[in-house]
């Protein structure tokens, strides 16, 4: 399963999606001059003495559904169309997350801030795409040897 270089970019992809946890993709500078990291859980800020949360609720969903999805490929490897779909549905999903993280880092500048700045976080997905459609084309490769082989039988 791992020695196939189709999950070997699929668990790079993994790797790549799954630093959002942990790491921010972007900050947030408000008027006070305090940098507000901005992770996939959303940001706490403090506003006339409360502390308000910023949830990025839809965004960590998302996040959280890209991971499932590509934990889910990488061990259907017997089933290759299968697994074409998935990383297939995968990489429409993280194109669509880095427009919803430029969406939220936009709201939360003007809701919480004046100005906001990304990380080079936020270019992981775009990298954990090209390693997805990587993926499909050794799948699709596979695939093709397998009935090259099953017809070479009949």
């Amino acid at each position: 399963m791992i020695q196939r270089i189709q999950s070997l970019y699929l668990l790079i992809s993994l790797i790549c999606t799954g630093l959002f946890y942990f790491l921010p993709f972007g900050t947030v500078i408000t008027t006070d001059n305090v940098v507000l990291p901005i992770i996939v859980t959303g940001v706490e800020y403090l506003k006339n003495g409360e502390t308000l949360i910023y949830s990025l609720l839809p965004l960590l969903i998302m996040m959280s559904l890209i991971n499932l999805v590509t934990l889910t490929s990488i061990f259907l490897y017997k089933k290759r169309m299968l697994q074409i779909r998935l990383n297939v549905f995968n990489i429409i999903v993280q194109l669509g997350s880095i427009a919803m993280m430029f969406y939220y880092l936009s709201s939360a500048a003007k809701q919480i801030g004046v100005d906001y700045s990304t990380k080079i976080l936020i270019v992981l997905p775009i990298v954990s795409a090209i390693l997805t459609f990587l993926a499909i084309r050794a799948i699709a490769k596979d695939e093709a040897l397998v009935r090259s082989i099953s017809r070479l039988r009949k």
